[in-house]
């Protein structure tokens, strides 16, 4: 089990929750009522991601992800290249697409 933490998206429901590896963030989300967009328009979905445990989890994103990000100007390319590379997950991330993969705080971005 993994602990997610959600911030500042709303006083009544941002709490800490119990997840499951490799839950999609969308259904924790969903079930607890905290308002993530989760939309085709990927610019609406942004979320700002750190992880709280004390080794950062490998993280396998998708091409796609990692490409929307660059287009939408959250992460660089270069930024893009490291993730790739060493396996990780930048900051920011596409809320329709995370799965949790560790203990990990979740808040809205803000460029």
């Amino acid at each position: 089990m993994a602990k997610v933490i959600f911030m500042h998206f709303d006083k009544e429901k941002d709490g800490i929750y119990d997840a499951k590896i490799g839950e999609p963030v969308v259904r924790l989300a969903k079930e607890k009522g905290i308002p993530i967009a989760f939309d085709k328009d990927y610019s609406k979905c942004l979320v700002s991601v750190e992880h709280i445990s004390d080794e950062e989890p490998t993280s396998y994103m998708e091409d796609e992800e990692l490409d929307e990000l660059v287009k939408l100007g959250a992460i660089s390319q270069e930024d893009a290249d490291i993730c790739q590379q060493f396996t990780v997950s930048p900051k920011v991330r596409i809320a329709s697409m995370m799965m949790i993969k560790g203990d990990v705080l979740i808040k809205p971005f803000n460029k």
